[in-house]
């Protein structure tokens, strides 16, 4: 029998499996899809188990818990006196360095979410072109440096309006020679 609980705990999201017989059962906290395999390690994984039986982790560690630091495939088995139950799970890699661009922002001068610009997360990236555009094609904003955010503001420096603007990214990934691109849209909210 299978059970799938969840959980969440410091911002990870968990599955629970709890497998069992008539005579055993190990409940085995795993890493679940789509929590930030970016930057998870050292990441603790946990066979809670019930009744009489010896735990053995793929690597051969027979403690109740594992602290893993590497991707890549795990499993983790309870030994009894008449069976085994072994449960296997992977934590895969995924690409993790892409721009993050907000949908919408308000520079209101509040200190939060004033700016609009490409935000990026575990990896170096040299921003080659940011550009802002009205609905109409009208050049808003240019950035000069990877680190300049729009204000709302147009060149000229009066307030743009609340409107919905397109953006367009060139980027390069530090250490490769392909240049990518993102490009979408923006809601500025006055």
């Amino acid at each position: 029998m299978q059970q799938f609980f969840r959980l969440v705990s410091t911002s990870v999201l968990f599955s629970i499996l709890l497998i069992s017989n008539t005579f055993a059962q190990t409940l085995i906290i795993v890493p679940e899809a789509g929590y930030d395999t970016c930057s998870p390690f050292p990441l603790t994984l946990l066979a809670d188990t019930t009744g009489i039986g010896v735990v053995e982790w793929s690597n051969g560690s027979m403690a109740d818990s594992l602290v893993i630091y590497d991707y890549g495939d795990y499993s983790v088995s309870l030994t009894t006196l008449d069976t085994v139950i072994h449960a296997e799970f992977s934590i895969a890699k995924v690409d993790c360095c892409h721009p993050a661009l907000p949908n919408a922002f308000t520079p209101n001068g509040d200190g939060i979410n004033d700016q609009f610009g490409v935000i990026l997360r575990y990896c170096d990236v040299e921003i080659l072109e940011f550009n802002v555009y009205s609905r109409w094609g009208e050049l808003m904003f240019q950035a000069q440096e990877s680190s300049d955010r729009w204000d709302g503001t147009t060149l000229n420096g009066t307030e743009a309006p609340s409107d919905t603007y397109i953006y367009v990214t060139r980027y390069k990934v530090a250490d490769e020679t392909e240049e990518k691109n993102e490009k979408g849209n923006v809601v500025l909210l006055r």
